[in-house]
């Protein structure tokens, strides 16, 4: 019952770190709380820690207690503010145990990619939540040998299509993200000029319409009451499987009524989704061309009529892999793009100078992707963004398939291993005044766009993302598309609520903007 209750008060309660945990910091987080401390002697401590710990071959930590481990005191909220304070005291590799999940944190740009690279840490950890939805199909949260063959295959396509960086068909990928840019200055015009608005669910429609046209062959309709339900479900899920939720660490829980109608939710959602993919799917076939594939629907049927394996090339993966690619997708490159709008209203100096390099780069002509080359400026503000606002703060969780040894340290099988890219890009050792935003730092003394070795805002290793360059691409032209038409600006002197809701990825709180005419 002790157990329960404390699981309970966790998941519920306002969760920021007080200030009497706080360690004594000039660098702050999301809500103020010290993320890393300028003391000589803690820094002193942490490092002793760990060496201690090399020279008993066992990983630094906390003390975990029975069942929970230290879920009561992580923050559901903002999980990576608790994983980065720890990092302080147990230095950049600790062991930790989340409910019965047992997780190696890393915060270490060297050590995480030396771990990635290892064959030995592909697979995925067994988040209930996430494991119950996917099972282990599709692509992100595919077992391994599924996982090889579907990214390769994506890949392919990605080529194809001219969704890569060195494709022969680059001009067609380019069109297709000018085409909808387009359609989203001429929305904003009609329906939300010099007027107080959300731009979550317009810019959601620009991202969702390159997903499906890349998908399934056409464009979302921007009053489709498909795409209504479909992007409403897909937000709850999002929002329902964040690491943190206890459910995720404690499976058990799904036997309580609380838990059990959570999950029941996460499922509905989740067939519902599925129910409208069938449909799109449906439609996209009669129209297909699966002889000359321009879609993936296409691209996987031409797989099916070619005889390859069944056990990979049937229906339901097809389904399950649209249901990733959409998700993640539209997921990452929706939030990618707010989060820049935001800080490029709460710093209209930044905005200034980009339309000041866009005029100077390309004076009246829209922006191309031979173009990027020489937009510095809009490009380490992009990073700049993706750095003090990490879409993924907590990494993408691996998990280890065989016992490794790393640093002198030997991590068992099955052990959860979590990249902690928030920690990272909020390192004073890497970047002066972290959480300042300042792009400049992606410039070098030239004024070039630069990417220093502690950005990994994609992560790295073998299963890093792989629609990157797609995302990056299609929120550079974005921003170059709406600064070139509008100004955007804040409804009154108010700052802007720059905290996130931490996901699937790190949700930009809703929040009204105004665009206007240049």
């Amino acid at each position: 019952m002790f157990i329960f209750v404390v699981i309970m008060a966790q998941d519920r309660r306002d969760t920021s770190i007080s200030p009497s945990e706080a360690i004594p910091s000039t660098t702050k987080g999301l809500r103020g709380e010290p993320l890393f401390n300028s003391s000589r002697n803690e820094r002193t401590t942490s490092r002793n820690a760990f060496i201690l710990a090399q020279d008993k071959k066992c990983l630094p930590g906390p003390w975990n207690f029975p069942v929970i481990g230290y879920l009561h005191k992580l923050d559901p909220q903002a999980p990576y503010l608790t994983l980065t304070k720890l990092v302080q005291k147990y230095g950049p590799i600790y062991s930790i145990k989340l409910g019965m999940v047992k997780v190696v944190v890393v915060a270490d740009v060297r050590i995480i990619k030396k771990i990635l690279a290892k064959d030995e840490t592909l697979g995925r950890p067994p988040l209930y939540l996430v494991t119950t939805v996917f099972e282990g199909k599709g692509l992100a949260q595919a077992d391994l040998d599924l996982w090889k063959d579907q990214r390769k295959f994506v890949a392919n396509f990605l080529r194809t299509v001219g969704a890569t960086k060195f494709s022969p068909n680059r001009k067609a990928f380019e069109t297709l993200i000018k085409t909808h840019v387009e359609e989203f200055v001429q929305v904003v015009k009609s329906q939300a000029f010099y007027k107080p608005v959300d731009p979550s669910e317009l810019v959601s429609h620009f991202v969702s319409s390159i997903a499906s046209n890349l998908l399934l062959g056409k464009p979302f309709s921007l009053n489709d009451k498909k795409v209504a339900d479909l992007s409403r479900n897909l937000n709850f899920f999002n929002k329902s499987i964040l690491f943190g939720t206890p459910l995720n660490l404690l499976p058990f829980l799904r036997f309580l009524p609380p838990y059990k109608k959570k999950l029941t939710l996460v499922k509905e959602a989740v067939q519902r989704v599925r129910e409208i993919q069938k449909k799109l799917v449906q439609e996209c076939e009669k129209a297909s061309c699966v002889d000359s594939p321009s879609n993936l629907v296409e691209a996987f049927q031409l797989q099916i009529s070619e005889g390859k394996p069944e056990h990979i090339y049937n229906v339901d993966q097809l389904h399950r892999l649209l249901f990733d690619l959409y998700v993640t997708f539209t997921e990452t490159t929706t939030n990618s793009s707010l989060w820049i709008l935001l800080y490029l209203v709460q710093y209209p100096e930044v905005q200034n100078k980009i339309r000041q390099e866009l005029y100077h780069v390309l004076e009246d002509k829209t922006v191309e992707v031979d173009d990027l080359i020489n937009l510095h400026y809009i490009k380490a503000t992009i990073a700049e963004v993706a750095r003090i606002r990490s879409l993924t703060p907590l990494g993408i969780p691996h998990s280890t398939s065989e016992e490794i040894c790393i640093e002198g340290f030997t991590i068992p099988k099955g052990v959860m291993i979590m990249p902690l890219l928030w920690a990272i890009h909020m390192d004073p050792q890497f970047y002066k005044e972290p959480e300042e935003f300042r792009p400049e730092r992606f410039l070098d003394s030239n004024g070039h766009f630069f990417k220093p070795e502690s950005f990994l805002p994609f992560q790295s290793g073998k299963r890093m993302c792989i629609g990157e360059d797609i995302a990056k691409t299609a929120a550079t032209i974005f921003i170059a598309g709406v600064l070139q038409n509008f100004r955007v600006e804040r409804v009154d002197s108010t700052p802007l609520d720059l905290t996130g809701i931490c996901g699937a990825t790190l949700i930009p709180k809703p929040q009204k903007l105004i665009f206007t005419k240049i």
